[in-house]
């Protein structure tokens, strides 16, 4: 193995990095909605967030607090118009929304993005090599998720 990129183990999505035929991801972010089971008003909370959802209705929101949008349509319909203006680089943010990932739905998590970020400032202000930054950054996520 050259580089870390290189690695059949990698345990989280990274941003898209070309590799001959190895398919990369990049993390989603954004806002989710949802309706809890004890929700007395599902219907009324559903009709809410096809509301909010509304290109028309989000696009401005998005464009107000710098947000990137996550559904296609925006990213590529008439909308992206006033977003491509706000946003420097917007068209090579909304290329990887065809790549994109949620975020695992673990309680580990946050824990496991902490090592990522460390090995991540490790690397940028030259403290480890790439290679040592991640395996020290694997091997702490490893031990919270108990492997």
């Amino acid at each position: 193995m050259t580089n870390w990129h290189d690695s059949p183990l990698m345990p989280w999505p990274a941003f898209p990095v070309p590799k001959g035929v190895s398919q990369s991801a990049t993390m989603m972010g954004g806002w989710e909605l949802g309706i809890p089971k004890s929700s007395q008003n599902k219907d009324l909370a559903w009709e809410l967030i096809t509301i909010i959802e509304e290109p028309q209705i989000v696009t401005p929101w998005l464009e107000l607090f710098v947000f990137l949008p996550t559904q296609k349509n925006i990213g590529s319909g008439p909308q992206s118009a006033y977003l491509n203006q706000t946003f420097p680089y917007y068209d090579e943010f909304i290329s990887m929304i065809p790549i994109g990932r949620s975020r695992p739905s673990i309680p580990e998590y946050p824990q496991i993005a902490d090592h990522i970020q460390q090995a991540i400032d490790d690397v940028q202000f030259g403290i480890k090599e790439p290679n040592q930054a991640l395996d020290n950054a694997a091997a702490k996520s490893a031990k919270v998720l108990g492997w």
